[in-house]
């Protein structure tokens, strides 16, 4: 991956991350959000979000593996 690619990548797993935190805000703003199931994938989609910010954010460069 040149660097350009890998910031391009980075980007689309940041946007991820907030995409997944809007999804448990929303969650959490209805009207149900104290049901387990709805405390289940508020907390899912913040794991998600963690998860990704974390992938997104590693010091380490993903690698392409070449077949030989």
């Amino acid at each position: 991956m040149n660097p350009h690619e890998l910031a391009a990548f980075r980007a689309g797993i940041l946007h991820a991350s907030h995409m997944a935190l809007i999804a448990a805000t929303e969650i959490e703003l209805r009207g149900d959000a104290g049901k387990l199931r709805q405390r289940a994938a508020i907390e899912a989609l913040r794991g998600l979000a963690e998860g990704l910010k974390a992938d997104a954010t590693a010091t380490t460069t993903p690698t392409t593996e070449t077949a030989e």
